[in-house]
């Protein structure tokens, strides 16, 4: 205490000014430019389960009570270093209705380019600045994802850089900090001991409730995909599309069909990058009605829906499925992902598709492989009771409570690579690592070359990656 070398009242006129110039409008700029940038990479169905607080700036008494704090004795040498210290001077939220819409959120972050010293970026992220507390919450029970961006807002002639803290967080983890006042204990003050007890209790509570959440979630996306993804019987003997059934025209069943079918093309039409087929079944249970999904006008699927009403549409077949836009070049959308360690550049081109498609090192892949196989080995599969999403869970959960200190497999990633043993329709035995292997290589290479032709280099080096 009493280390700084400026007064409170130097301080205070320094921040005022400070906040008036640059902070309140680098919150204003962040926000901006945050939420157009997921409202680019999220599809509705996805944006609308992510909402953006409108951002705030530190208060002057907490900020100078931080400074107060031993950890930034010395660390502080004039009023102007102060941003350079304290990170969270403006303070962005994220709030997701999903363990799995955060995760979504931060892969999108993390593909943010890195700010480089003299930069003035629109938004960009801080290297080495996140901070999972989710993985490990903090005492108080706290958990959130945090990461540090970095925006410019004018300085005279010039741009001036501005780092802002973003929490990541989930409904359940927004309502904790809520419910326990964690924001309003000024830095260096505990809570009461009953107080910190409590909040731990309620944050274990939520994380539980939390969990119980996401396994909600998929499920509901499991029995929403189940006749969007599945192909008839007539469909998957011939490759043809089936003719619709009759529907009843006195019951206006077949205008609303025509409506349908004229609506999709539309929408099909306009489309500018790969969707997924749940997103576009989503705006047509929002515009016609939930019931529509009974047999999707005598068609059976959505998929076989899609075709009939735009015969020229490029749809993917492995599951998920994706619609690819007219003149879709797979080649460029990979030239512009961002590449990363250990994944060959032909495997690119299904990130370009498939924003959740991990791209991962083979080290993790295997790690993956291994716990999920592990896992199997612990699932009662002879319970007639239990359904795919319980067992899809149990498996993950298992195999994260298996993920190794220095070699840890991220939970979006375990369950992308389980959906594949999902949707191969091989989650009903306890596998070996090698079948898993298998299953997820071959779903992924039939996925990369759904999209794209690979050249026998090119194919042996993702199945290198993969195997």
């Amino acid at each position: 205490m009493g280390n700084l070398p400026f007064t409170y009242e130097q301080f205070s006129e320094w921040f005022d000014s400070h906040e008036k110039k640059f902070l309140e409008p680098a919150r204003d700029a962040a926000v901006k430019a945050l939420s157009e940038h997921l409202d680019v990479e999220l599809p509705e169905i996805e944006r609308i389960r992510v909402k953006i607080s409108p951002g705030r700036v530190k208060g002057k008494e907490r900020t100078w009570r931080k400074l107060e704090l031993p950890k930034y004795d010395g660390r502080v040498s004039h009023l102007a270093s102060i941003p350079d210290v304290i990170d969270d001077l403006v303070g962005l939220r994220i709030t997701c209705n999903n363990k799995s819409d955060v995760q979504r959120v931060m892969d999108i972050l993390g593909a943010l380019d890195l700010y480089q010293e003299g930069a003035e970026p629109i938004l960009a992220r801080q290297d080495e600045s996140l901070r999972d507390y989710l993985k490990k919450p903090k005492e108080t029970g706290y958990r959130a994802m945090h990461v540090n961006l970095c925006t410019s807002v004018p300085s005279g002639l010039t741009r001036k850089v501005v780092v802002c803290e973003l929490q990541v967080r989930t409904l359940l983890q927004d309502g904790w900090g809520e419910l326990t006042h964690e924001d309003t204990y000024k830095p260096g003050n505990t809570p009461p001991v009953l107080v910190e007890m409590l909040s731990r209790r309620m944050a274990d509570l939520l994380a539980t409730v939390d969990d119980i959440a996401q396994d909600l979630r998929q499920e509901l996306d499991r029995l929403a995909s189940v006749n969007i993804e599945e192909p008839s019987t007539v469909e998957q003997e011939s490759g043809e599309v089936p003719p619709a059934k009759v529907l009843d025209p006195v019951a206006g069943q077949f205008d609303l069909r025509e409506a349908a079918m004229q609506y999709l093309n539309g929408r099909i039409q306009r489309i500018d990058r790969p969707t997924d087929l749940a997103s576009l079944a989503w705006e047509m249970r929002k515009e016609f009605g939930q019931d529509i999904t009974e047999g999707w006008f005598g068609f059976g699927n959505f998929k076989t829906l899609i075709k009939a009403s735009v015969p020229s549409v490029r749809v993917t077949n492995e599951p998920p499925s994706y619609v690819l836009p007219d003149g879709y070049d797979a080649s460029v959308s990979a030239a512009a992902t961002q590449g990363h360690p250990g994944v060959p550049d032909a495997a690119l081109v299904l990130r370009g598709v498939d924003r959740g498609f991990p791209l991962i090192g083979k080290d993790l892949l295997n790690a993956a492989y291994a716990q999920l196989a592990d896992a199997s080995q612990h699932i009662d599969w002879s319970d007639s009771t239990s359904y795919d999403i319980g067992r899809l869970n149990e498996m993950t959960r298992r195999a994260r409570e298996l993920n190794a200190e220095g070699n840890p497999v991220s939970r979006s990633h375990l369950d992308y690579i389980a959906k594949s043993i999902l949707f191969s329709r091989n989650l009903n035995r306890p596998l070996r690592a090698e079948e898993v292997k298998e299953i997820y290589a071959k779903s992924t290479l039939n996925r990369i070359q759904g999209v794209v032709t690979l050249n026998p280099e090119q194919l042996e080096e993702v199945r290198g990656w993969l195997m």
